[in-house]
């Protein structure tokens, strides 16, 4: 008999008579109570001796967490998902690195988001990966578009959702669900076309503003719609109705409408779909999305009433350098954004709004480009900075986009690490980040540890370099339509076109770092392959498909670098020297399309070349094409690149639908 601490402390014990060499596993009460809409990590405690093992955990969920936390102890490890990512101890004795262990009240709850079509199709492992590294919910982000490059199609979820459901069940897991699958809830046409349907009912003071008959009804219609496919998902706890993903774009202008900014017309909405969320799922949650331009919620709130508690804020920070943490003063843009996040988040909570959760890109191989760098110590700065603050500016969560278009070939720390960083936050001038990657390094590859750790902080070293972003870089243009791109390249964040030529010549003199770290780490990868000749196994497996993955990172740096040396020569006004490098970026563009060949999912092949060909060949092409003496010429390339765009996009439509 185990009695039970009424503030999650460690197990008390009880009867002392009890039968010893036992385990004891008491899941509490129930679920505790969440009040505003805020879910926080779940709590446990474990203690263990020779005979006998306890282990409390507030609910189920929680129980299960310390059950999981209690193996980490024992040496258990799980550095990838599926069954090639489960490392066991050796030894016909298993000896304990703690005799107790805890939750931390300062945990901040991990959610892990599969944002494509691949990793939902992986759901399986990915899943019960989730739950034993410490992930708290999954996010299913969907999108209704037959071109789901940064989503998984809606369709797919909604086939394979009875075992989801069932599994997350099982395993512990909350479910979130939608992005801008469920855009038809806040289009962006109804704030255009029909502006006064969410003013009133959104709670903004607009004066001399009724609904008019016509308006209330599809306001009724609309509200009823969500409310409908809400109670049709009780498996999901955090709804995310966004609108269309239309950065700089959609939004009314009207006059009624003139001094309405894009998060006012998005939060008026939100507000609605909240309040008819909680006439039938009262238990449910309904995000909004601070993104691009509908970041300026503090100003949106001046003019609105108070917020549902069961609508959260989901601040996403697009607007950010990755070549440091997001807190790190020497980065203006991070500076700014870390700014805006405070003070957002403080406007939310003084307005009564639910839990304030981040959704960052880690794992985005669309904006990375097919490729995921390592950002363990940018992972690291990044959540200090988000518990830092007063009690108002701090994130109640963090979350992380899986997406890219493929499944990694290779364990990769960032998910692994991020739900441990996330446990508890690090003694200041002591980073975590070191130890976590050396144990997760240990487990991956074995022998080859050593040298792999040394891989991974010189691979670590050249992404930093290559993701150090400054507002001049930090322009997004899309054209008005995709087979535009070759009259109108776009241009992505991240992207130095617009950059003036002193940083364009700083950025391209630091390359030559870049590329010693790459070749540092190639001499690491080398190192890490002769320690495992004579020990084959899972390690070695890791060890070489690492490989393959550094094939596709390796090229996509170094396809950066080809890209800034013809902006360089094109700010310089040496527009000929310029076509004669973009053809030169264009063969290293050509590389990376060939180390794509490694990837065994054709579906992943014809996706990323589409990425690559869309966000660096279109824009190549148009340099080198100003630059041709014959108009027949430009005129059949730029006939071409559009061609060559169709057929991709063609061949990458709907290849992850059921």
């Amino acid at each position: 008999m185990i009695g039970r601490c009424a503030d999650c402390a460690a197990p008390a014990p009880g009867d002392e008579s009890a039968e010893e060499r036992i385990i004891v596993l008491d899941a509490g009460r129930g679920s505790p109570a969440r009040e505003g809409g805020l879910r926080r990590a779940p709590r446990f405690s474990w203690r263990a001796s020779t005979d006998r093992v306890e282990i409390y955990g507030e609910d189920p969920a929680a129980l299960l967490r310390g059950a999981y936390d209690f193996l980490r102890a024992l040496g258990v490890r799980w550095p990838e998902p599926g069954p090639e990512g489960e490392r066991l101890p050796n030894g016909p004795l298993l000896e304990l690195d703690a005799n107790s262990g805890a939750s931390a009240d300062e945990a901040l709850p991990a959610t892990l988001i599969l944002g494509h079509g691949a990793f939902l199709e992986d759901w399986e492992d990915r899943l019960a990966w989730a739950a034993r590294v410490g992930y708290s919910s999954v996010f299913i982000h969907t999108t209704p578009e037959a071109l789901a490059l940064g989503a998984a199609p809606q369709a797919l979820y909604e086939t394979l959702r009875p075992g989801i459901a069932r599994a997350a069940s099982r395993l512990g897991l909350r479910l979130e669900l939608g992005g801008h699958a469920l855009s038809s809830f806040l289009p962006r046409a109804l704030f255009k076309f029909q502006p006064e349907l969410f003013r009133e009912s959104g709670g903004l003071r607009v004066p001399d503003r009724n609904l008019c008959p016509s308006s209330a009804r599809a306001l009724s219609t609309l509200a009823e719609r969500f409310a409908a496919f809400a109670s049709a998902h009780p498996e999901i706890s955090v709804f995310h109705a966004w609108p269309d993903d239309l950065p700089g774009g959609g939004w009314c202008s009207c006059p009624s409408c003139a001094g309405l900014s894009p998060a006012a017309q998005s939060l008026a909405a939100a507000r609605a779909l909240a309040e008819s969320l909680a006439a039938v799922r009262p238990d449910a949650a309904l995000s909004f999305l601070a993104y691009h331009d509908s970041e300026d919620i503090a100003a949106a709130l001046a003019s609105s009433a108070s917020l549902p508690p069961r609508l959260e804020l989901l601040w996403a920070p697009r607007k950010r350098s990755w070549g440091q943490a997001i807190g790190d003063a020497s980065s203006a843009l991070n500076a700014a954004s870390l700014a805006a996040f405070r003070k957002a988040a403080s406007a939310w909570r003084r307005a009564g709004g639910g839990r304030v959760a981040v959704f960052e890109y880690y794992e985005d191989a669309v904006l990375f480009k097919g490729a995921v760098p390592p950002l363990s110590s940018v992972i690291e700065g990044d959540l200090a900075a988000y518990r830092g603050g007063d009690a108002e500016s701090r994130a109640d969560a963090i979350e992380v986009l899986c997406t890219g278009g493929r499944l990694p070939l290779a364990p990769r720390p960032n998910l692994a690490l991020l739900p441990e960083l996330a446990a508890a936050p690090a003694v200041p001038d002591a980073p975590r980040a070191p130890t976590l990657l050396a144990d997760w390094a240990r487990a991956a590859y074995g022998a080859a540890a050593r040298p792999m750790q040394g891989y991974w902080r010189e691979l670590e070293a050249a992404w930093t370099i290559d993701l150090d972003i400054e507002e001049g870089e930090g322009s997004l243009h899309m054209p008005d339509s995709p087979f535009r791109g070759a009259i109108d390249p776009p241009v992505d964040w991240g992207d130095p076109w617009a950059a003036g030529l002193p940083r364009l010549a700083a950025k391209r003199d630091r390359c030559e770092e870049l590329f010693d770290h790459l070749r540092s780490a190639e001499a690491s990868l080398a190192k890490a392959k002769d320690a495992l000749t004579l020990n084959p196994g899972r390690e070695t497996r890791a060890v070489l498909a690492e490989s393959n993955e550094y094939s596709i990172s390796g090229a996509v740096l170094e396809l950066n670098c080809a890209r800034l040396s013809t902006y360089h020569e094109l700010a310089g006004g040496d527009a000929r020297a310029a076509a004669d490098v973009a053809n030169l970026a264009l063969s290293a563009s050509g590389a990376v399309r060939r180390a794509l060949r490694r990837l065994p999912d054709r579906r992943a092949r014809r996706e990323i070349g589409l990425l690559i060909g869309y966000f660096y060949d279109l824009r190549l092409r148009s340099i080198r094409r100003a630059n041709a003496r014959s108009a027949v010429r430009r005129l059949f390339d730029l006939w071409l690149s559009t061609a060559r765009l169709g057929i991709e996009a063609l061949r990458a439509t709907r290849t992850y639908e059921p």
